[in-house]
């Protein structure tokens, strides 16, 4: 969601624009997340506040294809603010133009990742995901017998097998539903 416009990241937005040279092109509007593009390179560069964490977040990606994409963060002494917003509403961002300046570079001169190839086995995928489950099942339900067997605290390790036997529970419902229609066994036989 947009911040309000008395949010509005433009000294922000100056700043990077300087750090990324004209080659990019500033957002058309100044609202969070701040989009550069440079099209002759196919790459988008995104940033961002991280209110949770105090921090900046940088992100570069294809513009064909925006699930090849990097990170990168910068988290700027506070002191003296209350928060990120204020820090970058307030804060004197020449001073760590250098550093932000670093980071903006790195990130967008990061070759990408290359695309993941779908598996050629949709069914053999979430198969391998269901043995990964069914191991990691297995060795968290061994550490919680043996913390119920030592009068351990268990409460996490339960929690755990839960989460696990949640994601197990959906990912086997997907593989059944990539087999299609059951078959009945006992067709055919006399």
């Amino acid at each position: 969601m947009p911040c309000p416009a008395a949010h509005a990241p433009d000294r922000f937005i100056t700043l990077v624009g300087e750090i990324v040279g004209s080659e990019w092109s500033p957002p058309s509007v100044p609202n969070w997340p701040v989009n550069f593009t440079r099209t002759a390179a196919d790459r988008a560069l995104t940033v961002y506040p991280d209110r949770k964490n105090n921090r900046i977040i940088f992100t570069t990606a294809s513009l064909a294809a925006p699930d090849r994409r990097c990170h990168a963060t910068y988290t700027p002494d506070l002191a003296g603010h209350d928060d990120i917003d204020s820090w970058l509403a307030d804060s004197d961002l020449d001073a760590v133009a250098d550093v932000l300046g670093v980071v903006a570079r790195r990130l967008i001169d990061r070759p990408l990742p290359e695309p993941v190839a779908p598996h050629p086995d949709p069914v053999g995928r979430e198969m391998e995901q269901l043995a990964k489950h069914a191991q990691e099942l297995a060795r968290l339900t061994a550490q919680f017998a043996a913390g119920l067997i030592r009068s351990e605290p268990v409460a996490d390790k339960a929690s755990q097998i839960r989460a696990l036997a949640e994601q197990t529970e959906q990912t086997a419902t997907r593989v059944d539903e990539l087999r299609g229609p059951a078959t009945d066994q006992t067709a055919g036989r006399s």
